[in-house]
């Protein structure tokens, strides 16, 4: 940070009554008193510089680690700074208290506004011995002033299972707290000796107000070889009970959490991870629509991921239950739609006022489409296709499946290579999966969309598919923008600028075109000449920036 003058009360008025060194001596104006113009000026340059809302803006434009480590010079930038940096950053409350040969652990004085956003963690001060380290986690809940009243977030994050229960009784013993926000964060070392006992997960006190909750509590590999992942439930279970008022809850797991407290909840992000084949060889579709039944009528944003390898070997299980009605989702995505094929849902009646709709990745999304009836309330589409499938005729289907889409979002990767080699043999041969055919084929059912909005991005590695990209691209109706990301090439300079003429000729009809490089290191030289061929170009909406 900038060297700053000292306007602390001891030196203002020094430096208010300096006298500059050009003005002459003795030089006076009718009606005007230099000394106290010169004081007016500087009082309301101070009275600005210890202005809270200046000082947010200012504190706002640095970085988190030249926040921290800037010097304050008063108690009015102190008090900003200190408000600023509880907001951005997490203080790791447990590294706060230290301990010496039979004294008492010991804490370090904080300020109140520093504890706004805590973190408790696995990395103590040197001094705590390995048994004193469980106490420590509760100790430094229950022991920091005010936490109850003034945290709004919590961050746990740890790799071993001992100091679960720590945790949960610090909880307890704070009661009802004004906690908004808790992440449980773990990528658990394997230790089959340890376990999260059953009496740790009891009941915590009411946490009204907490509204936001996401949990991520890996096993190492994935599982583990004594419980597997169901003894992650009850920890987040006791969350979920606990939170009436709950309004999004983002979740990894391999079980299916039961939301049936959480009636006030808007927003689920639901990861689903397998263990491995011997203790989940099945996807039951019946827990999923179960889980979402019990949420159906106050869901607005609903996200279905997964952590699936070998989802062709599973058997995917649906009872004849009938699936919820979500009375009142807006928004939808689905990431790797094979994995949740659900029959007889994906449609008007079950998703009456569904507007957005996002689906990614997955080789068969063809077949996806295959459980979807025609949807005219969708508006907004993602699509994010990092592949090329034999079934170009998905396309096709997907203008027909949602007619009425006015914005379309479209992420594209020209970067894919396929496989053409003979695997019996030791030689391995590849091709660009894509071909100028291929884009032309693949953008041109999108024609048929009435749209107002179009972005695009698109990851490319010859510039020839850039032109082939921005042709096939530009005859798409509404307002568009794409951007291009080159992977880091020697010759991306060169490349491009063979066919800059043509780039000019055909961005002229879109909002804007952004070209990035991703590189590490970028000559500055290749930076600036790119630049000045564009303004040379004249073309207003072209620009090249490193990423």
């Amino acid at each position: 940070m900038a060297r700053v003058p000292d306007i602390t009360d001891k030196n203002r008025d020094q430096i208010m009554l300096r006298r500059p060194a050009f003005s002459p001596k003795g030089r006076s104006f009718k009606g005007f008193n230099l000394k106290k113009g010169l004081v007016d000026t500087n009082a309301a340059r101070s009275r600005a510089l210890k202005n809270p809302l200046v000082l947010d803006l200012i504190f706002g434009n640095l970085g988190l680690p030249d926040l921290k480590t800037s010097r304050l010079v008063c108690r009015e930038w102190a008090d900003v700074g200190a408000i600023v940096l509880g907001k951005r950053a997490f203080l790791q409350v447990n590294q706060l208290f230290s301990c010496e040969w039979f004294k008492p652990v010991e804490m370090a004085p904080v300020n109140d506004k520093l504890i706004r956003r805590v973190l408790i963690s696995d990395k103590f001060d040197s001094s705590i011995p390995t048994y004193m380290k469980t106490g420590v986690i509760t100790i430094a809940l229950t022991q920091v002033a005010k936490l109850s009243q003034l945290t709004r977030e919590i961050k746990f994050l740890v790799s071993q299972k001992e100091f679960v229960p720590a945790f949960l009784e610090g909880i307890r013993i704070l009661g009802s707290t004004k906690i908004q926000h808790v992440g449980i964060f773990s990528a658990w070392k394997r230790d089959i000796a340890s376990t999260i006992p059953a009496e740790a997960c009891q009941n915590l006190p009411p946490q009204p107000s907490l509204t936001s909750l996401k949990f991520e509590a890996l096993s190492h590999l994935q599982h583990d070889l004594i419980t597997g992942c169901n003894e992650f439930q009850p920890l987040i279970q006791v969350w979920l009970d606990a939170a009436p008022n709950l309004t999004s809850l983002d979740v990894v797991t391999s079980f299916y959490p039961n939301l049936e407290a959480c009636t006030s909840l808007r927003v689920l992000k639901f990861k689903l991870i397998m263990c491995c084949n011997e203790h989940y060889p099945h996807l039951n579709l019946a827990n999923v629509t179960k889980m979402l039944a019990q949420v159906k009528d106050s869901l607005v944003k609903l996200e279905l991921c997964h952590r699936v390898n070998d989802y062709d070997s599973m058997q995917q299980i649906q009872s004849a239950e009938e699936v919820p009605v979500m009375s009142k989702l807006t928004s939808f995505a689905i990431d790797a739609g094979e994995v949740y094929q659900v029959r007889d849902f994906y449609n008007e009646e079950h998703f009456p006022k569904l507007r957005s709709f996002s689906v990614q990745k997955g080789l068969k999304l063809f077949s996806h489409l295959n459980l979807w009836s025609r949807h005219r309330g969708v508006h907004s589409l993602v699509l994010i296709i990092d592949y090329v499938s034999e079934e170009q005729e998905f396309v096709g289907k997907m203008v027909d499946l949602f007619p009425a889409v006015k914005e379309f979002d479209l992420r594209l990767d020209l970067t894919v290579l396929t496989f053409t080699g003979d695997m019996t043999t030791t030689m391995f041969y590849y091709e660009p999966s894509w071909t100028s055919a291929a884009i032309h084929q693949f953008m041109k059912p999108f024609q048929m969309w009435d749209l107002e909005r179009v972005n695009v991005s698109v990851e490319v590695q010859e510039s020839a598919l850039l032109i082939d990209a921005l042709q096939a691209i530009s005859v798409l109706k509404g307002v568009k923008r794409v951007q291009f990301c080159f992977p880091c090439k020697d010759n991306t300079m060169d490349n491009f600028s063979a066919t800059f003429q043509d780039v000019i000729l055909h961005c002229r009809t879109f909002k804007s075109v952004e070209i990035t490089r991703s590189e590490f290191r970028v000559e500055p030289e290749i930076v600036e000449q790119m630049q000045l061929m564009i303004e040379a170009s004249g073309c207003a909406h072209l620009f090249y920036r490193k990423k």
